[in-house]
Formats: structure tokens, C-alpha cells, sequence
């Protein structure tokens, strides 16, 4: 039996109670117009006992206009059995607010004769409900508690004859069992309970009364887990079913204080509280008002020793402040001279912290500048070397032909001299100069090719041609890679004009994947192994 879990689900339901009086409220209401429109005086006696029964445990007012309306109107069809009934719901009236008096004039007034068993085991149970009151309210007396318990037990011997005259045999099984049950050992009675609850399907009033009978026997034999566990189910059970003339939250509410949870005992005496005040009976309201006060003046204590342990622990804390601020103003003298000392420590790391930071970039910028010119040193020797072997070349064929020419001048061989310049091969060597270009490039940046083409989406991929010599394009950038940013310088090389450069460019630029403007950026970015 989890307790917390139990009493978790109670307090939810104990919020959302509005829910369950509004289907209530509505279900009234139609009832209401039912009424006004029947004509019938019997339709109107069974209309005014579903509101009666709707009533009974919601609203005493209520209920008892009801209960006098279907004996008014009983009396005027002139049905005994009718009659009966109407007596039997204004007899339940009196007795559920504690008027034993006019309850007793009608039970001195009512006329069994001629009812069937049904009517005769309501009358008898009510009657059995009248002496349970009795014998509750004769606490303590011993004479009149014997004499109330002889008169309940003829009645609920009458209840129990009757009740095996029932027609339905399920509902005359379960009454059997319900009235057997008082009377037993409390042992007896919590075990047949039990049973009686899992064996049969209770309406969720006739479960709450059970449950609340169960709490309050297993509080008799001191099983309090027990004792509040079924106290819950039965709240729970009366808010489900829009009871409001209940006990179990009373209950709960005692057992709370004597655990000494007192937030919850208050809040369950109050719960209890407003149901007395909706049903407006003074039983409960007078059983509640001398149990809430109790429950207020422990919640008080309680607060009150809560505040008085504040007050001490307060006291403490501004002692041990005082003595603290005496120790802090004493070890701050003492300290201070460390301060300035670890001040002074702290301003020269800082101080070193910055210098080293700008050696750090000084070296960073040192070793960039390093790179580069190690980088430039490696292409201007590549090139010189190139170059070298390039132009003697071109200067020794240069020189041969130009003595070949002046040889054949001086023999006035006209005729050969076109032949002779075509075939010195200056286009020859500008493609020879363009390949050289080109392998000494591809030593230099191997990886050259392979990080341009990343530039493009791969349709637009370049590859080397069938002679390993780049295209016109992609030479531009290499110059461009080589430091060469000058177009007139790239134009002047490549024996092109300036507005081809540009053509170029743009066009490379354009298939590009990455910003126009940023691509010479990551052209010069492309790494030397």
C-alpha cells in the first residue's frame, strides 16, 4: 500500500473536482427540465426520485425538497407502495442531518402492510441506518449504546429476511452479503469486505462506504498504513461520484494529524469543510468544527516553533557574521601587504607574458617571411637554370643563322633569305620556351593542377595535355602564383594582349565554385610541397 502515491492522486483529484460537478450540475439540470415538461404525476414521482437519489449524498437542501415532493406526490396518486417509498427518502433526510425526532415520527407513522420485499428491505435498512446514528451519537453511554444495538439488530435481521425476497438474484446475492457482514469480529469484517469489494461491482458511493468502513476498522486494530490507504480510496471515491455528505476526508484529515502532517490534515479538514457546508448538515459541520481547530492550533505550533528555530538560527548567523567580519578586517591588515606584493608579481608576468607574445609573432611573421623567400630563392634558381639552358640554345642557333645570312649576302643569294628567317623557328621556340615554362612550373608545384581543379566542379576539371603543356588559362595563374601579379608583365610573356589576359580571367573566374572576387586569393594560397 503506497501511502504518498495513494494521497498524490487524492490531491489531484481534490483539484479537479470542478469536473466532476459540472457533469453533475448538468446532469441536474436536464433532470430538472424533464420534470417541468412531464405531466404525468407518476413520470414526476419517478423524475423527483432520480433527483432525490442524484440529491441525497450531494445536497441536503435538495434532497429533502425532493424527498417531500415524491411523498406529495405519492399521496395524491394514492399508491401505498408509492407512499412507502416517499417515506423511506424523507425518513433517510432526517436521519442523515440528525433529526432524530421527526425521523422517529415516521417511523412511528409509516404502515408496512401490503409492501412488497423490496420496499420493506429499503424501510428496514433505513431503519438499520437510523440505529447505526443512534448508537454513534450514544458513545460512551452504555445503557442507551445496548438498547440502540438491540433495535438495529431486529431491523437488520427484517432487512435481511426481506432481502432474500428479492426478485434479482445478483442484487439479493450482494445484499445478503453486505448486511451479513455487520455484526461479525472486525478481523472478520475487513477480510468480508475485501472480498465483498472485489466480488461484486459497486456503484463508486457503495465502494466509498466500504472503503471508509475499512479505514476505520483497520485504525481500530491500529493497521494506520491500512487505515489511510482505504480512508483515500474512499475520498476518492466520493469525489468520483459528486458524494458530499462524506467521512472519509474527516478521517484523513485525523490521521494526518496524528502523523504529524499537518499541511495536509489542514488541507483535508477543509476539503471536508467545504463538502459539510455544500451538503449543509450540522452532523458533519459540528464533527468538523471541533477537529479543524485542533488541526489550525498544531499548524500554528508548528509554525511557531519553526519561527522560533529561525529566530536561533538567525541569532547564530549574525554572531558568527560579527565574528567573521572581526576575522576578515584582522586578516585583511595582515594580507594587504601580500596584495600589493602579488600586484606588483602579477603587473611583470604580465608584462613578460606580453613581450613573449610579441617575440611569438615576431618569430611567426620571421618564419612566414622565411618561407616565402625560401619558396622565391627555390623558383628564381629553378628558372635561372632554366633559363640558362633556354636562351644559350636559342643564342647559338641565333648566331649560326645569322652567320649563314650574312654569308649568303655576301653572295647575293636573295632568294634564300625568306626560307632562312622562316627557319630560324621563332614560333618553335616560343611554344619550346611555353614547355619549359611549363615542366619547370610543374617541379615547383606538383600539386598545382590537382589544387586549381578543386576550384571548379569536376565537368570543368583541366588536365595536361597529350605533351604535358598547360593550357594558356591556367598559365596566367601560374605566373600569377609565381608573383607575377602584373597583367602587362603575364601579356609581354605570353606574347598576348593585355585585353586577352583579361578575357582569360574572366572566363576562368567565372566557371569557378568559389567567389569571383576572392579566387586570385586562392590561387596564391595553393601550397609548394
Amino acid at each position: 500500500m503506497n501511502i504518498d502515491s495513494i494521497l498524490r492522486v487524492l490531491d489531484l483529484e481534490i483539484e479537479q473536482r470542478d469536473t466532476y460537478v459540472s457533469q453533475k450540475e448538468q446532469k441536474l439540470r436536464f433532470l430538472k427540465e424533464t420534470l417541468v415538461q412531464t405531466k404525468d404525476m407518476r413520470q414526476q414521482f419517478t423524475i423527483c426520485e432520480n433527483l432525490f437519489n442524484e440529491y441525497k449524498h450531494y445536497q441536503y437542501d435538495s434532497a429533502y425538497v425532493y424527498a417531500l415532493r415524491t411523498l406529495e406526490t405519492a399521496e395524491k396518486i394514492k399508491d401505498n407502495s408509492l407512499v412507502a417509498w416517499g417515506k423511506c427518502h424523507l425518513l433517510y433526510c432526517y436521519i442523515s442531518v440528525g433529526f432524530f425526532k421527526e425521523a422517529e415520527e415516521v417511523m412511528s407513522g409509516f404502515s408496512i402492510e401490503g409492501l412488497s420485499p423490496e420496499e420493506l428491505h429499503e424501510y428496514y435498512s433505513t431503519c438499520v441506518y437510523f440505529y447505526q446514528n443512534l448508537i454513534t451519537f450514544a458513545m460512551g453511554t452504555d445503557k442507551l449504546m445496548q438498547k440502540y444495538q438491540k433495535e438495529k439488530q431486529k431491523y437488520y435481521e427484517l432487512a435481511l429476511q426481506n432481502g432474500t425476497l428479492l426478485a434479482d438474484d445478483g442484487y439479493r446475492t450482494q445484499t445478503e452479503d453486505m448486511l451479513r457482514i455487520d455484526g461479525v469480529s472486525i478481523e472478520k469484517s475487513i477480510e468480508q469486505r475485501i472480498r465483498l469489494l472485489s466480488k461484486y461491482d459497486l456503484s463508486l458511493h457503495e465502494q466509498a462506504v466500504q472503503y471508509c468502513i475499512l479505514s476505520e476498522n483497520s485504525d481500530a486494530l491500529g493497521k494506520h498504513e491500512e487505515a489511510i490507504y482505504y480512508a483515500a480510496l474512499s475520498a476518492i471515491a466520493d469525489i468520483r461520484s459528486n458524494t458530499r455528505e462524506t467521512l472519509a476526508t474527516k478521517l484523513l484529515a485525523s490521521y494526518m494529524y496524528d502523523r504529524k502532517e499537518t499541511d495536509r490534515a489542514l488541507r483535508y479538514i477543509r476539503a471536508a469543510q467545504k463538502d459539510a457546508n455544500f451538503y449543509n448538515t450540522n452532523l458533519r459541520k459540528i464533527e468538523i468544527n471541533t477537529l479543524l481547530p485542533i488541526i489550525d492550533n498544531e499548524r500554528y505550533n508548528a509554525a511557531n516553533r519553526q519561527r522560533i528555530i529561525i529566530l536561533s538560527i538567525t541569532a547564530i548567523t549574525i554572531l558568527s557574521v560579527v565574528l567573521l567580519t572581526i576575522v576578515v578586517i584582522s586578516t585583511r591588515k595582515r594580507n594587504r601587504n601580500l596584495q600589493e606584493a602579488r600586484k606588483k608579481i602579477a603587473t611583470a608576468y604580465e608584462e613578460i607574458e606580453q613581450q613573449a607574445q610579441q617575440l611569438n609573432e615576431a618569430n611567426s611573421t620571421l618564419s612566414t617571411v622565411n618561407h616565402k623567400l625560401q619558396e622565391a630563392n627555390e623558383i628564381k634558381d629553378q628558372y635561372i637554370v632554366q633559363s640558362l639552358y633556354s636562351n644559350s640554345d636559342f643564342v647559338n642557333l641565333v648566331e649560326e643563322k645569322c652567320k649563314l645570312f650574312e654569308r649568303k649576302l655576301k653572295a647575293k643569294q636573295y632568294t634564300d633569305l625568306p626560307s632562312m628567317l622562316t627557319s630560324m623557328g621563332i614560333k618553335q621556340e616560343r611554344e619550346r620556351m611555353a614547355s619549359t615554362f611549363d615542366q619547370a612550373f610543374l617541379k615547383l608545384f606538383p600539386n598545382f593542377l590537382d589544387e586549381y581543379n578543386q576550384l571548379f566542379p569536376i565537368e570543368q576539371h583541366i588536365k595536361l595535355g597529350s605533351n604535358g603543356v598547360l593550357p594558356t588559362e591556367v598559365r596566367i595563374f601560374a605566373l600569377m602564383r609565381l608573383g607575377i601579379e602584373d597583367n602587362n608583365l603575364i601579356a609581354h610573356y605570353l606574347n598576348l594582349s593585355l585585353n586577352t589576359i583579361y578575357v582569360y580571367k574572366s572566363k576562368v573566374k567565372a566557371k569557378a565554385i568559389v567567389p569571383q572576387d576572392d579566387f586570385d586569393h586562392y590561387i596564391m594560397q595553393i601550397p609548394k610541397p
